[in-house]
Parts: structure tokens; sequence; C-alpha cells
């Protein structure tokens, strides 16, 4: 069911240092396992020059548009394009959220072509540890109208075999200097 696992995280300060960056919200991707990588590219598609994937923390109040009580506390942005926010609707389990790709076929006021609109029936379940600095996740195709069973699904525990098994298949992604 899971076809894609990515741990991205907020690298040491002597990383970002030796690797020339310095954003205290990126989380760079340090591991991940794709188990259809000849058919799956809807986020590695945004790998830079480098070789790396990562992507921004950011509070979403400044360019999500909904209902506030639809409005995440984070959003994953890359590229200047909202990944997906971070639901947590489940307060006692709040290490596990979902989320899903950005459905609009373009964006902004320039009608920009949306790179993730071929991925828009994605669905993301996230597990973040308490101040987002590490975060892991699972991308299911096609699962973006079962998301909520998916979310269940994890919280039960129901993924916990998959989700160790994609973890022990996991490869770096990127070989960052000093880590």
């Amino acid at each position: 069911m899971i076809r894609a696992y990515y741990k991205l995280v907020a690298l040491p300060d002597e990383v970002k240092k030796q690797n020339k960056f310095s954003s205290k919200m990126r989380l760079d991707c340090i591991e991940y396992t794709e188990t259809m990588p000849d058919r799956y590219k809807g986020l590695t598609n945004f790998v830079n020059s480098k070789g790396m994937f990562f992507v921004y923390k950011t509070e979403p109040y400044h360019f999500v548009t909904s209902d506030s009580k639809r409005i995440s506390d984070w959003s994953l942005t890359l590229n200047g394009l909202n990944l997906s926010s971070i639901y947590i609707e489940d307060l006692d389990f709040s290490e596990i959220g979902y989320g899903y790709p950005n459905a609009n076929r373009t964006l902004g006021i320039a009608q920009t072509p949306n790179p993730l609109f071929d991925f828009r029936n994605d669905a993301y379940l996230f597990v973040v540890n308490k101040d987002y600095s590490e975060i892991e996740l699972y991308v299911i195709i096609d699962g973006r109208n079962l998301i909520k069973s998916y979310y269940q699904t994890m919280i039960d525990g129901g993924l916990d075999l998959e989700i160790r098994k994609l973890k022990e298949q996991a490869k770096p992604f990127y070989n960052y200097l000093g880590l």
C-alpha cells in the first residue's frame, strides 16, 4: 500500500554550515525507500541540481485560503509550492498526521502549471516529533479519497509491519558533508 518513504530532518548547524545553507526551517531528506522507483516520481521530481531533496516547514496562514478550521499548524513547502499541510486530528496521537498534494491544475495569479497535479490523488501520512524537526513521510498512490481510513489504520498500528520493512530497506538520499 505505501509506495514511498522519506525521512526529513533538520540537519545539525555544523552540517548546514559545511553544506552551505542556513535555514532553520529547512528539512532535508536523509533516507528514503521507493517500492516503485521506475513508476513513482511524485517527489523526486523536486531534487535540486546537487541531488538534494528538501522542504521547508512553513506556517500555512500566509498562503492557505481555506476556512480557518481547515488550516493546519504546519505545511511543507518546496520551490515556493505547498507540498502538503500536515493535519493532526487525534490529539492523543499528536505524532501522526496526514495530508495530500495541492490538487489545483495551476498555481497563483500567473497560472503557473502545478508540478504536483499529476499526483493530486496521492495521500501522505506523517510521523512527526514534537518540534517537527524530524518528519517521516509515507506516500500512498491514489489514496487521497481514503486518507482518513489510512490515517486511522496507522493510528491503530495496522501499518506498523509495512513501515518497519520500508525503514529497513531505506538508503541514503544524499551524502551530506559532516553527516
